[in-house]
């Protein structure tokens, strides 16, 4: 059995902070310590070196929340997935103006989540960096070593595209203080982004020898993603047609659907065959919490429900909506014209038995329904009713049978969560190649696509109650006949994902790649803002707020070379 790769080495995070950019300013060189690039430049320095570099995806380096490519914030409040939830006041001056499009370049959880991409970005330039210098490594090893740093490098890099656009490319050529000031944010990085994830894909090994590590399959899934996220939909899918039909995993498993949709979440296959790449964290390994999962942390049910804090990223009434079926089929456009009932809606009449597609309730949690192995979920483990309404995040939350290996409590009530974060997974790439079939491929072929995953949805376990009996009258079929309108496959790919990938931090991003985020926004306020009264006032502005503002401490240490985001 492969090994599992963990993210600490405390002598190297810290020698990391030494020589790189464990700094809160953008453009200041940190003064060098005791320990040199110099004296790192050899197998062990570069290995420990890239283990900080893979460490700094967790975003946990900067010692802040809302860092990490899990995006609950970033992807998921900013959309019709999710509210802030929790109460009014909590996290107020980090979330509240993010949920109502009202962030400014001073934000504090804007500010964070660039410090978070761009340190990481230095620590795997510096692995770039005693790499070249380091001559005891053998060629197979070196290449391997620096596909992974430009790897790290690119997917960061685009991390920072996705949220900021205008953001500057930095490679391993720039260290002192003069050549940060001479950067520019006004030229598109998306080229260097794709150097560096063809690079990996070319020099990457098929499998590598422990589990967590990039290899050649999955820098060429997010080379494929970065093509489509550029409308290059030849290039994505000429790489998507070798992912489905060769791809593997690091250890060499057939890319594939887990059996049951529920099992994708569980931390018994956080590494199996249809995870592409995740971000590993772990618990119970003596570091006290330092590789446990942060951010989704916050976002356990509250009071008397599983853990009993934070009550963070409750979702939509809109999301929950859309789970609506009728001959099994999705209500792709009146899913929201009628309200799925629920216990503040309909205090005498909930849970709602109507037609649903099965997936909602391993989504998101209803009270009165069975919730994971925990019991019935109780109105009771919802913070605060009018600001987070009346819906329970479940996904990736963890299981009771699960405490122990994934969970374990927390200093104050918050528990540490040990399962990790999936970044991209199969079901995800195979609604990637749908699109992309959809503008220059097949109709037929991106409907197979989607009824791939509907397939896996229909013959997964449904959610019962103790009696063995059905929560819902669940419904899914497959799309039926051919597709032959390419606007209805457009909009039925596009649903496939809203269901498919809910609350996993996609769904901003996807709303502003398809155009289509300042009026489904729009629409989301106007129906959310009645029921969610923290919404009333908020304004979505098409031309602004489709990426954050660049931090103002950013703007000032560039010497007139870093340019605001427009509106802001």
């Amino acid at each position: 059995m492969k090994s599992r790769i963990i993210y600490f080495l405390m002598f190297f995070v810290a020698a990391s902070c030494l020589i790189s950019a464990c700094s809160e300013e953008f453009l200041d060189r940190p003064p060098l310590g005791s320990i040199s690039e110099n004296a790192l430049a050899n197998e062990n320095g570069v290995n420990g070196s890239l283990l900080v570099a893979y460490r700094a995806l967790q975003g946990n380096q900067i010692g802040n929340w809302y860092t990490s490519p899990n995006n609950w914030l970033w992807g998921g409040v900013r959309s019709d997935d999710a509210y802030k939830g929790t109460e009014a006041l909590d996290q107020a001056t980090e979330i509240n103006p993010v949920e109502r499009f009202e962030v400014l370049p001073s934000s504090p959880s804007t500010t964070n989540k660039w410090r978070a991409i761009y340190d990481g970005i230095g620590m795997a330039n510096i692995t770039i960096r005693l790499l070249e210098k380091a001559a005891d490594i053998p060629a197979d090893r070196r290449s391997n070593i620096l596909a992974q740093a430009r790897f790290i490098r690119g997917f960061l890099h685009m991390e920072a595209a996705k949220n900021f656009k205008n953001v500057a490319f930095v490679d391993e050529t720039v260290i002192t203080t003069e050549q940060y000031r001479a950067i520019v944010n006004t030229q598109n990085i998306y080229p260097k982004i794709e150097e560096d994830l063809k690079f990996a894909m070319d020099n990457l090994p098929n499998t590598q020898p422990q589990i967590g590590r990039i290899n050649k399959w999955g820098a060429m899934a997010f080379l494929a993603k970065a093509h489509l996220y550029q409308n290059k939909y030849a290039e994505a899918k000429a790489l998507f047609d070798q992912l489905i039909a060769n791809g593997t995993t690091s250890n060499g498993t057939k890319y594939g659907l887990e059996a049951e949709f529920r099992n994708v979440f569980r931390g018994e296959f956080e590494n199996g065959k249809e995870i592409i790449f995740s971000i590993q964290y772990t618990v119970g390994d003596g570091t006290g919490g330092a590789n446990s999962n942060k951010e989704l942390e916050l976002t356990n049910p509250h009071n008397n429900g599983p853990v009993g804090c934070c009550g963070f990223y409750q979702p939509a009434q809109s999301l929950v909506n859309a789970y609506k079926t009728s001959g099994g089929l999705p209500l792709i456009d009146t899913y929201n014209q009628v309200n799925v009932k629920n216990h503040e809606s309909n205090p005498n009449d909930f849970p709602d038995r109507g037609q649903l597609d099965p997936r909602l309730d391993y989504t998101v949690g209803r009270i009165g329904v069975t919730y994971k192995d925990y019991g019935i979920a109780a109105a009771t483990w919802i913070r605060q009713l009018a600001n987070g309404g009346p819906w329970l995040p479940n996904k990736h939350i963890q299981w009771r049978d699960e405490v122990g290996p994934f969970f374990v409590p927390g200093s104050w009530g918050q528990g540490q969560l040990g399962k990790n974060q999936i970044v991209m997974r199969y079901a995800d790439l195979l609604l990637m190649a749908a699109e992309a079939e959809v503008e220059v491929g097949s109709l037929a072929k991106a409907q197979e696509y989607v009824n791939t995953v509907r397939a896996r949805a229909k013959g997964s376990t449904v959610v019962t109650n103790a009696a063995g009996v059905p929560e819902a009258n669940y419904q899914i079929e497959l799309y039926p006949g051919i597709w032959t309108d390419k606007d209805a496959a457009r909009k039925a790919v596009r649903f496939e994902r809203y269901l498919e990938l809910a609350m996993e931090g996609h769904r901003f991003y996807d709303l502003v790649r398809w155009g289509t985020v300042g009026p489904v926004m729009t629409a989301f306020l106007a129906k959310e803002s009645p029921i969610r009264t923290h919404l009333a006032g908020a304004d979505f502005q098409t031309g602004k707020d489709e990426y954050l503002p660049i931090p103002e401490f950013v703007v000032n240490q560039g010497a007139g070379n870093i340019q605001q985001n427009p509106g802001y």
